[in-house]
């Protein structure tokens, strides 16, 4: 009990260590795995997402990006397992027959809130998360796994958002936001990008002191 208490105060002091090398803190992150859940803890600090905890196949977040609106992500509704268009993959994933809620937002983009408790508790926490997003300070993440194909990065790439990365087993050296990482090269998909992140390849605290206000529509 005394080692593990000892080991959460230590990540608490390291956390605020690192949150003060922070230029800004009050941006949200938008990602379509547990990254951005990561990287609020990496620096203590509260979800000002409601892109946290859960998990979203590649095709879905992709064109969810690209016809984002604050509208849209007010539009959840949830559906059974057995009405994912994803029940291939998630068969695969071995997440199938867990008891976990599936979100749907616009009845278009599906969002697998694996470490949620019901449907109640994960719209009661994506509405109170979605109150306190930052749309003027957006950090947009992406990353190439869940039913990823090539053609998905030129069209991240694309997308008008001011600070944008995403994370790559492939090179693409002609698009400025993608970060192909080297302990995934030779493969077709990267997996817990947060454990293998070098600052070479990604200086994620450089990123978030140089980020820059969306452009107002």
């Amino acid at each position: 009990m005394r080692i593990e208490i000892g080991r959460k105060v230590e990540k608490y002091i390291k956390s605020r260590l690192s949150r003060l090398k922070l230029k800004q803190n009050d941006f949200t992150i938008i990602s379509n795995n547990c990254w951005g859940t990561f990287m609020y803890k990496k620096f203590a600090l509260p979800y000002t997402t409601p892109f946290v905890n859960l998990l979203i196949f590649s095709p879905d977040y992709i064109e969810l990006l690209e016809n984002l609106t604050p509208e849209l992500l007010t539009k959840i509704s949830f559906i059974e397992h057995e009405n994912s268009q994803h029940k291939e993959e998630m068969v695969r994933l071995n997440i199938y027959k867990k008891n976990y809620p599936i979100g749907i937002l616009d009845n278009k983009y599906e969002l697998h809130f694996l470490h949620y408790q019901s449907q109640q508790d994960a719209k009661d926490k994506w509405l109170k998360r979605l109150a306190r997003m930052n749309f003027d300070k957006l950090i947009v993440k992406f990353s190439a796994s869940l039913k990823f194909e090539d053609n998905m990065a030129e069209r991240f790439d694309d997308l008008n958002f001011k600070n944008k990365i995403c994370f790559t087993a492939t090179a693409f050296p002609n698009l400025k936001s993608i970060v192909s990482m080297q302990a995934f090269k030779g493969k077709e998909t990267v997996i817990d990008e947060w454990k293998h992140t070098t600052k070479k390849e990604f200086d994620l605290i450089n990123f978030i002191n140089n980020i820059q206000r969306e452009d107002k529509a």
